[in-house]
């Protein structure tokens, strides 16, 4: 089970007073996956902070290229195939059920420059891999569910996460991530798994509508979720095309 952090865990903290809230966000984010670590006796990857230009939001941080996650990434999507049904003469037709399938009017795009800077250049940002693109749907803006979902059925690879962040999920322990929004604001959500009968999904929850509601997203629009890996942390990007 997924341990809560305690003042213990950040008893030797060093606090740099050049930090802003995403500074430290993102510092208890990288706590957190080091408790995770530890639990899994892995060693902990190294950590090295920079200070905060002026705008107080832009990290820069050690990547070490010699650890083992996998770092070539497949960045071209495929689209989607047409799966129209053959129906034989003089049968009638049966009823499909009515399901939220996403199909893509255009190929899947590459991130657009302004996103890839700020996250590779500012952040310090790598493994940039293409999770998802789809349509916003009624249950993505309905206010009372509050979750953006991520239907395993559409997602374009699951080798963003890597082996003790995919057992997490299993053991239905949700993660915390640091979400970049389609106005390149950040903010903290949970990223989770749910299993509905034989259908799994991913999902955004927990500070989604807010997401939604400063970036005007609404059903039809189509976009394109991202993640990347800041100091070994996941991270996502969520693009309005």
């Amino acid at each position: 089970m997924m341990e809560l952090l305690s003042r213990d865990d950040f008893k030797d903290t060093k606090i740099d007073p050049n930090w802003g809230p995403f500074g430290y966000l993102l510092y208890v984010l990288h706590v957190d996956q080091l408790k995770l670590q530890k639990s899994h006796n892995a060693p902990p990857p190294p950590q090295t902070l920079c200070k905060q230009d002026h705008t107080g939001f832009k990290l820069r941080f050690k990547f070490n290229n010699s650890v083992g996650l996998k770092r070539k990434r497949n960045l071209k999507a495929v689209e989607e195939e047409d799966d129209g049904d053959w129906v034989a003469p003089k049968l009638k037709p049966k009823k499909r059920r009515k399901q939220e399938k996403s199909v893509c009017p255009i190929p899947p795009t590459n991130l657009p420059p302004k996103f890839r800077q700020l996250i590779v250049e500012d952040m310090g940002g790598r493994g940039l891999v293409l999770v998802i693109q789809k349509t916003i749907f009624f249950s993505d803006i309905n206010p009372t569910a509050s979750r953006f979902s991520i239907p395993f059925s559409q997602v374009k690879t699951h080798d963003f996460l890597n082996e003790a962040e995919a057992k997490e999920l299993d053991d239905k322990n949700p993660m915390q991530v640091w979400l970049l929004d389609p106005s390149m604001k950040g903010t903290n959500i949970t990223f989770n798994k749910w299993v509905m009968g034989s259908s799994s999904l991913y999902v955004l929850t927990n500070t989604w509508n807010p997401v939604l509601k400063n970036n005007q997203l609404k059903k039809g629009d189509m976009v394109q979720l991202w993640s990347f890996r800041v100091n070994y942390l996941l991270c996502f990007a969520l693009v309005k095309l």
